[in-house]
């Protein structure tokens, strides 16, 4: 056997696998699409991945300080957690939304700026309007806002 040959059947052996596995793949793809529920299913999934969103964007009952507490901490901590992994699109939306229900604003962003990369700490000031308005057009007549006592 020559040197050629012996490194043409490994080649040849790993083109087989992949071409094996895309024919896995494709066949209970199809198997799976053409399943009688596969409909009915797929749009479940999303109704429950929509409802899951609406559900985390809704508004917070602003006449309950303790909700509005809860939220703020909530939101805090998910920032926190997405910035600690690396998501910042996410994390920066969960602070913005913490200064939005915060009664003193210029506080926490001054604490921001001081522990936040800058980038960060801009991304949120240009978020903040729209964050904020969305909030407060969310809440039903009362702003979101809670006192300085209610975060200690």
């Amino acid at each position: 056997m020559n040197t050629t040959s012996k490194t043409l059947w490994p080649l040849v052996a790993a083109v087989g696998l992949g071409v094996s596995f895309v024919g896995y793949c494709v066949y209970f793809d199809r198997k799976r699409r053409n399943a009688p529920d596969f409909s009915e299913k797929l749009k479940a999934k999303r109704r429950k991945q929509k409802q899951t969103v609406d559900t985390s964007q809704s508004h917070v009952n602003t006449g309950d300080p303790d909700e509005m507490r809860r939220y703020f901490l909530e939101q805090i901590q998910q920032g926190e957690d997405c910035l600690s992994r690396g998501d910042l699109n996410n994390g920066v939306d969960h602070l913005a939304k913490a200064v939005a229900v915060c009664s003193q604003p210029q506080n926490l962003m001054a604490l921001f700026q001081q522990t936040l990369p800058p980038e960060i700490f801009q991304e949120i000031i240009i978020r903040l309007p729209r964050i904020a308005q969305t909030m407060h057009s969310s809440s039903m007549g009362g702003g979101a806002i809670i006192t300085e006592p209610d975060l200690e």
